[in-house]
């Protein structure tokens, strides 16, 4: 084997090794949904400092809990007469784990496009939480309770408005 040969044999080993290392680079840090909880916990978790992560951590919702949190954004801009982004219903200082866990810890069983994270705490604490995969990415399936069916505003901009289910 020549001395050319051998370069581009290094040369094609080393394209190689930079593009298998540029593919692991390009994925994303949610390939699996431990990661992805672990993730939105992370980013929720951030909100209070930086109430700019709510974003973040609302693109890692499932499309149902997006919709939802859309829905109530939609009432309380009505309410407020203020724009109300629907990452904003994401409160910081409504979000408080029960219990801390490691992410080393977290286990899940996956269904197809489904799955279960089991984040266990340091005692006997067991959480629960659906995900499902979307576009190829897991994302939080967070459930936000419609408190006895969806709102709505009667009423005009013009006229006092009030709520009716």
């Amino acid at each position: 084997m020549n001395l050319l040969s051998r370069a581009r044999r290094a040369l094609c080993a080393t394209a190689l090794a930079l593009a298998i290392a540029t593919a692991r680079c390009d994925r994303s840090n949610d390939d699996s949904p431990e990661d992805a909880l672990a993730s939105w916990v992370s980013l929720m978790n951030g909100s209070r400092g930086d109430p700019s992560t709510r974003r973040a951590a609302f693109d890692l919702l499932s499309q149902r809990a997006r919709d939802n949190l859309a829905r109530r954004s939609a009432v309380a801009a009505q309410l407020s007469g203020r724009e109300v982004k629907p990452w904003e219903m994401l409160a910081p200082g409504r979000f408080a784990l029960r219990f801390s866990f490691d992410r080393q810890g977290l286990r899940s069983r996956v269904n197809g496009d489904r799955a279960i994270v089991i984040a266990r705490g340091p005692r006997t604490e067991v959480a629960e939480v659906p995900m499902v995969r979307e576009e190829g990415r897991w994302r939080v399936d967070l459930s936000l309770p419609e408190s006895a069916g969806p709102l709505r505003l009667q009423g005009s901009p013009t006229e006092p408005r009030t709520l009716a289910r």
